[in-house]
């Protein structure tokens, strides 16, 4: 099987997961030292001017103190527009993560060293085009990557480096034991097949659940009309949300509903129950109890657009079901070796956490 990249998928899912990040997100061989761009609209304050020797985390002898973390938090910052009111949790964001990334990076970074794991001008060439083929979509050159780097393209190569060591040593340290059986291949591609199947087969009765779903909706506005409750009606039987409230949609305003149900809705007498409205979520019946007619601007008062308040019954429709492709037994297995690994790698983040001593003074609340 070929060998998959360990550092830019497996490792850093797993730091990012160690940190507490919940995001999914793509991840590169920097992201373990810096946090995530932050998606901000307005440029951002200096650097705090709190004291640049307080000791912000420590990992058993090696202490990482404000200044350095603020140099690389202002450097992150700085590439990135973010509104003023937003800059002091941004930059509390920022920090927290530059500490936590720097945290698992020395614990991996020291066993690195122990191990003597050196990189080779070819390791270097296959990170190095691996990365270009990254950065070919974004319309980015590698030396673009590193000279554009918020970090400064000195710092930007150094961890390019660390990288490829990390690679290495996870290889010959974890990856090497993992195995993919053809049986667990087997059981993954029968499972797809047996979904599949239950599809095609599900799909096949879509006619008939349908007509019920419509007798239903026809048997529901014959009871409207002999005078039953509307608002109960929709409690007992309708399938959206907005039951709870009696079916109640509140005010809305053209171009916030799905075609068919908007000119329903603008078009019906006020306090009646129209007929039965067909959408791509199902059948409809509206009952509109307010319309507010547009309002021309006037000196400084703005225009009005025309409004509806409506309640609704929705009966939804069964929708055809698409199967899923079917993939090789190769994507399958790299599939399950990158589970695998990811797996395998925050067991032994773990194990290097718990026989390690840290701290993290400027973040008591801190889980790593």
């Amino acid at each position: 099987m070929k060998s998959s990249p360990l550092f830019c998928t497996a490792i850093a899912v797993a730091l990012a997961t160690a940190s507490g990040c919940k995001k999914e997100e793509k991840v590169s061989v920097t992201d373990v030292a810096k946090p995530p761009a932050l998606t901000t609209e307005a440029p951002v304050a200096a650097a705090s001017s709190k004291d640049p020797a307080e000791v912000m985390a420590t990992v058993n002898d090696t202490k990482f103190v404000r200044k350095e973390i603020d140099a690389i938090v202002n450097k992150v910052m700085s590439s990135q527009n973010i509104p003023a009111e937003q800059q002091d949790e941004a930059r509390k964001f920022c920090e927290q993560r530059v500490v936590s990334s720097m945290i698992m990076r020395s614990l991996i970074l020291a066993e690195v060293n122990k191990a003597g794991i050196k990189i080779t001008d070819e390791d270097r060439k296959k990170q190095t085009e691996r990365l270009e083929g990254m950065l070919k979509a974004r319309g980015m050159t590698v030396e673009q990557y590193f000279k554009e780097s918020p970090m400064g393209e000195a710092e930007a190569r150094k961890e390019f480096d660390e990288g490829i060591m990390i690679d290495k040593f996870l290889e010959a340290k974890i990856m090497k034991d993992i195995v993919i059986t053809d049986e667990e291949v087997k059981k993954v591609l029968d499972d797809v097949t047996r979904a599949n199947a239950e599809v095609v087969e599900a799909n096949k009765n879509l006619g008939d659940a349908n007509k019920a779903k419509r007798e239903k909706i026809v048997a529901l506005k014959a009871k409207i009309t002999e005078g039953g409750d509307f608002a109960a009606l929709a409690k007992e039987n309708s399938d959206c949300p907005s039951k709870e409230k009696g079916g109640d949609l509140g005010t809305f305003q053209r171009g916030q509903m799905v075609k068919p149900f908007e000119d329903a809705a603008f078009t019906q007498p006020i306090g009646q129950v129209g007929g039965i409205v067909e959408t791509d979520f199902g059948y409809h019946l509206i009952k509109v109890t307010a319309r507010t007619p547009a309002v021309e601007a006037k000196g400084e008062t703005p225009a009005q657009p025309e409004t509806v308040s409506a309640s609704h019954i929705l009966i939804s429709r069964e929708r055809e079901k698409q199967p899923r492709p079917v993939p090789v037994a190769d994507e399958v297995k790299e599939q399950l070796k990158r589970q695998k690994s990811q797996e395998a790698i925050q067991k032994y983040i773990g194990e290097l956490k718990a026989a390690a001593k840290i701290t993290t003074p400027a973040f008591p609340d801190m889980q790593l």
